[in-house]
């Protein structure tokens, strides 16, 4: 039972190394970081002013780069990622399952929250 539990610890551990990002910080100032659950991927530029802080490209499965992209876009202090048609790619052969996913990390420049 136990070494059940240490594989699949070690699975786990392998599954998240997998999962890398690269970041171009384009606006250094430092800002407080925000709760990934508060990060929205928007699609489409908001009609409220914002600051292009970043862009962040986070490479795995779907799901996993998704995850790190908006880990990496809350430790920015960003508010939202602005994802485009290129945004979504495929790395690794036609085979592969590892995507990378790369979005502009936001912060909006007027004092609410809301988009």
């Amino acid at each position: 039972m136990l070494q059940m539990r240490l594989l699949s610890v070690a699975a786990l551990l392998a599954a998240l190394a997998c999962v890398s990002a690269d970041i171009l910080v384009l606006d250094p100032s430092v800002r407080p970081q925000t709760s990934p659950q508060s990060i929205r991927l928007i699609a489409q530029e908001p009609a409220r002013p914002y600051v292009v802080v970043a862009i962040v490209s986070a490479r795995g499965d779907i799901e996993s780069a998704r995850n790190r992209l908006v880990r990496e876009a809350a430790k920015l202090g960003g508010h939202a990622v602005l994802l485009d048609n290129g945004s979504l790619t495929r790395i690794g052969g036609d085979k592969s399952t590892a995507q990378q996913i790369t979005g502009k990390v936001i912060v909006y420049s007027d004092s609410t929250r809301t988009n």
